[in-house]
């Protein structure tokens, strides 16, 4: 399905909200394709989906996704008219100052996956120079590895997502690449592959996922309203009943 056409379903959906005389406030987020944590054929849309849909249904909100590539989900998300914001955003101090911040509704681990014929040793992260890594465009890898990549001591291969890294890794295209362990696992269970990939046990980052509502007083207002609900969720059980339901089935 494409962005455009999910795009153009969004927006009817989005119109026929509109006429609803009552009912929970909608909030509109673009987001991505990325599982497990979000993604259309998902159980409930994906582990952030389902948790933000949970939350903000607490806070007396209805959600409503559309998903589209991840720079134009962050475009969409900041400057569309039909968007409150978008999910998941990790944080960032440029993050937090292009829009407000949810609380956390998620962890993710980084770190570098490799052919497991062909694994890398690292103790530190300058020892990655020696190596040209496959990240995402636009995707975040941490403060300190992306210090590296923007200051050119980090060799990198760009990619659309994830998914074309991890085909590139399989391949034998690209020797390691940056990619989260969940996503890495989720990817490789779907696959049937559960012995040519290894993730490194030594992680990159451990970064927290956001919504980024859109900094405005609107934005404030439904941020905070969300918090509070947050603030009353147990993400713990949220994340394990998730999981639980995505791998029973079959």
């Amino acid at each position: 399905m494409t962005s455009r056409l999910l795009f153009g379903l969004f927006c009817l959906l989005a119109a026929a909200a509109s006429f609803a005389q009552s009912g929970p406030k909608l909030i509109r987020l673009a987001t991505l394709e990325w599982p497990p944590f979000t993604g259309l054929l998902l159980p409930k849309e994906g582990l952030s989906t389902y948790v933000a849909t949970t939350v903000a249904k607490a806070a007396g909100f209805r959600l409503l996704t559309a998903s589209f590539e991840w720079t134009k989900a962050v475009e969409n998300g900041e400057k569309g008219a039909e968007f409150e914001g978008y999910f998941p955003e990790y944080f960032s101090q440029e993050r937090e100052a292009a829009c407000h911040l949810s609380q956390s509704i998620g962890t993710s681990v980084l770190g570098i996956a490799t052919l497991k014929r062909t694994p890398i040793k690292w103790g530190k992260l300058a020892d990655l120079q020696a190596y040209r890594l496959g990240v995402v465009d636009g995707y975040l890898n941490g403060d300190d590895l992306d210090t590296a990549i923007k200051e050119k001591r980090q060799p990198v291969e760009v990619g659309p997502s994830d998914a074309a890294n991890i085909t590139k890794l399989r391949a034998g295209q690209i020797r390691a690449i940056v990619v989260d362990k969940n996503v890495l696992d989720y990817t490789l269970y779907k696959l049937k592959d559960n012995n040519t990939v290894v993730f490194n046990p030594r992680p990159i980052a451990r970064l927290t996922l956001h919504i980024c509502f859109k900094r405005t007083p609107a934005g404030l207002a439904t941020r905070d309203a969300f918090d509070a609900a947050l603030s009353k969720t147990d993400l713990v059980k949220l994340e394990a009943d998730y999981f639980q339901q995505m791998f029973s089935q079959r």
